[in-house]
C-alpha cells in the first residue's frame, strides 16, 4: 500500500525553525530522489522528500539549506566527451516506463515545492554547484560545518576539516579524518586516483588495466598530477605501466571531466543561461 500524501497535504508541512543552528546543507537533489526510483512502488513521494529534506536540515543543525538539482547533462563535459553518461540504462519494459514517467514528472516539481533554496540550471549538474559553494564558504566564517548529502563519491574530493558528506543510502557519515583513516587516502589523492581509473558510472574511461586499488598506489606514489604527468614515461614491463605512458591524453581529459574545483568555472559557464547561473550564486 502507498502512504506517501497527496499533492493538497503538501501545504500541512510546517518549516522547522532553525535560528539557533550554524551549519550549511547542500543536498544533491537528484541522488536523493533516487531513494525512491528504487521502490517499486514510489508513487507520489514529493511529502517524502521534502520531510526528509526537512529532517536532514535539523538533524545537521543547518541555519541554511540548499537543494541542488541536475538538469540535463553538463554542457562542459558533453562538449568533450558525447560518451559522457551514454551507459545510462533506459527502461524498455512499459511498466517500468511507467514508473520512470512518473517519478520524473514529481522530480521536475519538487524545486518549486521546496521552501529551501534550490538551485537548477540547464546544462549544469548539482556536482557542480555544490563545488561552487563549498569553494566559497569554506573560507568564510559564516558557518561553523558545510555537511553535503549525497551518495555521489565525486564529491569525495571535496571533503576537508570543514565539508564533510552524510551517505543516505549507506547511512554514513564520510568526514576528513574518517576518510583518511577508515579509506587511508587524503581527498586530493582520492581524486588523482578516480583520473588514473576513470569513473564507469559517468562512462569516463580510466586507464585499462588499473582499478581502484592500483589507481589509489599509485595517486599515493606520485603526490600530485602534475609529478604523474612528468613521471611519464615510466618504467616498467607490465601492461597497465605501458598502458599508463600510453594515456596522457586521456588523462589530461579526465582530470578536466572528474576535477570539480580546478574546472568549476568553466563547468558553470558553459550553462545554457551562464549569467543567471552567476548572478544565483552570488545572491545565496
Amino acid at each position: 500500500m502507498n502512504d506517501t500524501k497527496s499533492w493538497n497535504d503538501l501545504d500541512a508541512l510546517q518549516t522547522p525553525d532553525y535560528s539557533s543552528y550554524n551549519n550549511l546543507l547542500l543536498i544533491d537533489g537528484n541522488n536523493l530522489s533516487y531513494r525512491w526510483l528504487q521502490r517499486p512502488n514510489h508513487g507520489n513521494f514529493a511529502h517524502d522528500f521534502i520531510r526528509t529534506v526537512q529532517s536532514l536540515s535539523k538533524s545537521y543543525e543547518a541555519c541554511k539549506t540548499i537543494v541542488c538539482f541536475d538538469f540535463g547533462k553538463s554542457y562542459y563535459r558533453i562538449d568533450m566527451s558525447d560518451e559522457y553518461k551514454a551507459n545510462r540504462k533506459k527502461p524498455k519494459e512499459e511498466d517500468e516506463i511507467k514508473r520512470y514517467d512518473a517519478f520524473f514528472e514529481v522530480l521536475n516539481k519538487l524545486p518549486d515545492m521546496l521552501d529551501e533554496e534550490v538551485l537548477k540550471f540547464r546544462g549544469v549538474e548539482a556536482d557542480d554547484l555544490i563545488a561552487n559553494l563549498v569553494m566559497k564558504c569554506e573560507p568564510q566564517l559564516d558557518y561553523d560545518h558545510i555537511w553535503i548529502v549525497s551518495s555521489d563519491r565525486d564529491l569525495y574530493q571535496l571533503i576537508s576539516e570543514k565539508t564533510s558528506i552524510f551517505n543516505i543510502f549507506g547511512r554514513r557519515e564520510i568526514t576528513y579524518s574518517s576518510m583518511r583513516d577508515e579509506m587511508d587516502i587524503s581527498p586530493d589523492l582520492y581524486l588523482l586516483s578516480r583520473i588514473i581509473e576513470g569513473d564507469k558510472s559517468d562512462n569516463i574511461l580510466g586507464v585499462e588495466g588499473i582499478g581502484p586499488k592500483r589507481a589509489q598506489a599509485l595517486a599515493k606514489q606520485y603526490k600530485s598530477f602534475d609529478s604523474l604527468l612528468n613521471a611519464l614515461p615510466i618504467k616498467g614491463r607490465a601492461k597497465y605501466i605501458q598502458n599508463l605512458n600510453n594515456s596522457k591524453e586521456l588523462l589530461l581529459r579526465n582530470e578536466k571531466m572528474i576535477s570539480l574545483k580546478a574546472y568549476n568555472d568553466k563547468a558553470l559557464s558553459a550553462a545554457k543561461e551562464p549569467d543567471e547561473v552567476y548572478d544565483k550564486l552570488e545572491s545565496v
